[in-house]
């Protein structure tokens, strides 16, 4: 004799599958009907001074390009670089905390792509083989809600340990400059230093080394690239000169002062800058 399954046994089975088709249901429906996807990102640095050899006091860029093929457009779209370590920041962007930068570039769109420079000097104590790279996080607003995608740079390698190529330094010269008939001339910084190959040195002080005479009166122009002299009286018959100490600086480098002697010849004229007057004597 055979018995017939319990009708409340057969109806709890067919509650618990529709409660798990239920479920299921609703965890499909949960789903995004796709992700975000955001622009593509490319990321390169490069050594502006002396390029396949990265030395300490070397300029660096680090170029970030966001861009895209698709139809999509992308709002808003900003972009967070990482001061590389071993670097000191020089420019672009807006400065956030002690390692960020950041760039706003706007709208991303087939026909518009956007990108923002980032540059650093290396340190001047850098080790040989030091890996200088960065990061990036680009973030805004596709079509179907927000993105956040990151980059990384390349990597490049210092070539050598301390300051300048070689490990060389700037060399003060001693220099002897006239002012002219016009009562004017320039002393060009080539003539106050050497420099090692990759460094680009910086007129940043003239102090005269002999306050008192007060014969020539100076100028540092071209971003500091020159001195601009000029006669503050006119010269007696016996040649008059003043000397200077002049500061120089160049990225990664120590400091060193060079030393300019002015000469004026014989009736030299002022340009009218102040009633000409003999130049008198001094100690």
């Amino acid at each position: 004799m055979t018995t017939a399954p319990k009708p409340t046994l057969k109806r709890a089975v067919l509650f618990a599958s529709a409660c798990t088709l239920a479920f299921g249901a609703l965890q499909i429906g949960a789903a995004p009907a796709y992700a975000v996807t955001g622009p593509t990102s490319k990321y390169e640095c490069r050594d502006v001074q002396t390029p396949g050899s990265l030395f300490p006091g070397d300029e660096v860029a680090c170029t970030l390009t966001v861009s895209t093929t698709g139809n999509d457009s992308f709002t808003d779209v900003v972009a967070e670089m990482t001061i590389p370590s071993s670097t000191v920041y020089q420019s672009g962007g807006t400065r956030q905390g002690t390692q960020k930068v950041v760039f706003t570039l706007g709208e991303i769109t087939k026909a518009k792509s956007g990108s923002a420079t980032l540059t650093v000097m290396v340190e001047g104590q850098t080790p040989a083989n030091t890996a200088i790279s960065s990061a990036a996080v680009v973030k805004g607003f596709a079509p179907n809600g927000a993105f956040d995608t990151t980059a990384a740079s390349n990597t490049l390698s210092t070539t050598t340990t301390g300051a300048g190529q070689g490990g060389a330094k700037l060399t003060a010269k001693e220099d002897r400059a006239s002012v002219n008939t016009f009562g004017r001339a320039e002393t060009p910084i080539s003539d106050l230093v050497d420099a090692p190959a990759g460094v680009t040195p910086k007129i940043v002080q003239v102090t005269s080394a002999e306050p008192k005479k007060g014969y020539v009166g100076f100028s540092i122009i071209d971003n500091g690239q020159k001195i601009a002299w000029t006669a503050l009286c006119t010269a007696t018959a016996q040649e008059k000169t003043e000397s200077f100490t002049v500061r120089i600086t160049a990225p990664g480098q120590a400091s060193v002062d060079a030393k300019v002697t002015v000469l004026l010849g014989n009736n030299v004229a002022n340009q009218g800058f102040v009633p000409p007057a003999n130049c008198a004597p001094k100690p």
